[in-house]
């Protein structure tokens, strides 16, 4: 919002200002150099908003972006915690099948031959269909 509100200070800066160029640039009569002292005047103090809206967002956005680690490091460090507990426990299971694989001592032709012969069982049960 503060970024939203500086810019619509700028346009109304530019356009002031151009306003301002406009005025010198023609011819020093009269009324020129009384409409160039109002346009002036208008000027003054929207540079002067302007300038206070750039400088407080100047301070504001370095404290801004070094706040950033503070808002993200809580959620990276659930986030590594959630890894290291979810690999953690991947690695049990996995370390407790191993074990089972290997309790009953089988070659790899033997367990070959026991999974060949349990898919047999499963496709000879009468609610398998065969493709």
């Amino acid at each position: 919002m503060a970024v939203k509100r500086r810019e619509q200070a700028l346009q109304d800066y530019k356009r002031l200002q151009a306003k301002v160029e406009k005025y010198e640039d023609k011819e020093k009569t009269g009324p020129v150099m009384v409409k160039l002292h109002q346009a002036r005047e208008e000027l003054r103090p929207v540079r002067e908003d302007f300038e206070a809206k750039n400088k407080q967002l100047l301070d504001e956005m370095p404290k801004f972006y070094h706040s950033r680690i503070d808002y993200f490091q809580p959620s990276f460090e659930a986030l590594i915690r959630a890894q290291v507990v979810y690999f953690t426990e991947m690695y049990n299971i996995f370390s407790d099948l191993t074990e089972q694989i290997d309790q009953a001592g089988l070659t790899d032709e033997q367990r070959e031959k026991e999974t060949e012969a349990k898919l047999n069982e499963l496709r000879a049960l009468s609610i398998v269909a065969d493709d």
